[in-house]
């Protein structure tokens, strides 16, 4: 009898493009990858037929400073469940999939180009055409190849790695909605790598996309440095709070009863931001992504894995069901080391991780009472400045009577249009003098 392989080649792909990916995940896989190589610098160029705008993307380019592959990982890089850190945590990457499933559930084609010091450039491919016709059995043998011009100058010159998405066929929107999408993602997600050293490497993380350099996004709020705004007001910071959780039993070196620390950062976004309602939908808020922080972001390993409202948030108890609009004023993270990933329900392409039901709970008991603090300083400032301008809106009425009748006819007005009352407190009063008086007092209310 013949044997039967695990996988018909062709159709397997073709099931493996419908992951859960999206543009954005898809894309950062590579960056991940990028790191774990201990890359620097990571340059990322759109090709876009016509030069931009709504037009197509025609390519992908990725390239970076890290240390390079060499020919036997490069050979195997592109095989679906091969890694060479596998159930590796101490860095970003773990299952050894994400970059291939990331790349062909985005586009047909995927060229690999790696170099370590002192050697040349090696080069492999992916192409499912290829595939589907029968024509390409495994991948290619590295071999000795240039690196195409038009995306030579993306990774580092001594050493590093290029990958060329072609044949991008599933796009969703229109170029510059990804790509812009895209930036926002970058900054949000590698914002820890931007601002500081994350081991092993030795210097912050640069990303550049179409030359223009990727900005920090804090959804605290607490730190402004290599954002788009570094002289903005800093959020307030409230004390670090911690949840002790049992490790996965599947964690290297497992030992029963070992905790790990889930850490909770929270802020209160900065009052020049929310002195008013409606205040945090305005052009200033949106250019800082306010309107779009109404949840928590979840790191691991200092990578954001998750952001935004957390499904199912009513479990647990009552007394918060649902992230509301005014949840925008206040930041949270929650970040994670690799030992638990199962109670974050952590997947092989890190996307969409949230935590178990018990976790989920915890987190809900110590982000609530903060929670609420804020709700009530945010609600008390609006009370305030919401009379405030009632009074000045009423002042600014005033004004504009006095400007368009002058003061001496609306005072004139008031005496014929007016019986002003006599009585113990205006005993002895000239009533033309009052009705001045009174005119005169709309342009001077505060």
């Amino acid at each position: 009898m013949s044997t039967v392989p695990f996988f018909q080649s062709s159709p397997a792909i073709q099931s493996l493009r419908e992951s859960d990916f999206d543009a954005n995940s898809a894309y950062g896989e590579v960056i991940d990858n990028s790191l774990q190589a201990n890359a620097e610098n990571i340059r990322i160029r759109f090709d876009v037929a016509g030069g931009g705008g709504r037009a197509d993307i025609q390519a992908v380019a990725f390239g970076d400073d890290g240390t390079g592959m060499d020919a036997n990982t490069l050979h195997n890089c592109l095989t679906i469940g091969w890694s060479s850190r596998y159930n590796d945590r101490d860095g970003i990457g773990r299952f050894g999939v994400g970059m291939t499933l990331g790349a062909i559930h985005e586009c047909r084609r995927v060229e690999v180009w790696t170099k370590e010091p002192k050697t040349e450039w090696l080069f492999t491919y992916l192409d499912l055409d290829e595939i589907e016709e029968g024509d390409l059995q495994a991948v290619p043998a590295p071999k000795h190849k240039k690196l195409p011009k038009e995306f030579a100058d993306l990774p580092g010159a001594a050493h590093g790695t290029l990958i060329v998405w072609r044949k991008h066929d599933r796009q969703l929107d229109t170029s510059d909605r990804l790509i812009e999408d895209f930036r926002v993602w970058c900054g949000r997600t590698y914002r820890y790598f931007i601002w500081d050293t994350i081991e092993p490497r030795k210097t912050p993380l640069a990303i550049t996309i179409d030359g223009i350099p990727v900005h920090a996004i804090d959804p605290l709020y607490v730190r402004t440095e290599k954002t788009r705004f570094p002289e903005d007001p800093k959020a307030h910071l409230f004390e670090e709070m911690t949840i002790q959780w049992n490790v996965d039993w599947t964690s290297p070196g497992y030992e029963e009863g070992r905790k790990s620390n889930i850490r909770i950062r929270m802020s209160k976004l900065p009052e020049e931001f929310r002195k008013r309602t409606g205040e945090g939908g305005d052009q200033p808020a949106r250019e800082r992504f306010i309107d779009e922080n109404e949840g928590i972001s979840i790191l691991r390993n200092f990578r954001e894995v998750f952001y935004g409202p957390i499904p199912y948030w009513k479990a647990g108890g009552a007394g918060w069901p649902s992230f509301m609009d005014i949840d925008r004023w206040w930041g949270c993270e929650v970040l994670f080391a690799p030992d638990v990933d199962r109670a974050f329900q952590v997947k092989n392409i890190k996307r969409g991780a949230v935590p178990t039901y018990h976790l989920k709970v915890a987190l809900k008991d110590k982000i609530k009472a903060t929670r609420e603090t804020v709700l009530e300083d945010v609600r008390a400032l609006w009370s305030l400045t919401g009379q405030a301008d009632k009074e000045a809106k009423e002042a600014a009425q005033g004004e504009k009577l006095l400007q368009r009748a002058g003061s001496h006819d609306l005072a004139e007005g008031v005496v014929k249009r007016t019986a002003v009352p006599v009585n113990q407190l205006d005993a002895g009063k000239d009533a033309s003098e009052e009705a001045h008086k009174a005119a005169a007092n709309y342009s001077s209310w505060s």
